[in-house]
């Protein structure tokens, strides 16, 4: 996806947006300097990632049962 669809999707979403708490975080995010926003959004972005690969399911339950039933 180039630089230009991406702004155009960037803006859609936005353009969604009702909630004036979001829309007024998004608007001082978008009045830091762009190294710090960069910053920030790595660190959001390497959180986020560092969650969806950090949950693991529960099997103990499943584990018990099968111990159980033997």
């Amino acid at each position: 996806m180039n630089t230009e669809e991406l702004k155009k999707e960037i803006i859609e979403k936005i353009n969604l947006l009702d909630e004036s708490e979001v829309l007024l975080s998004l608007k001082s995010l978008l009045s830091m300097s762009n190294e710090n926003l960069t910053s920030f959004l790595k660190i959001a972005n390497e959180n986020l990632h560092a969650e969806q690969f950090s949950e693991t399911e529960d099997f103990s339950g499943y584990i018990k049962e099968w111990v159980k039933n033997m």
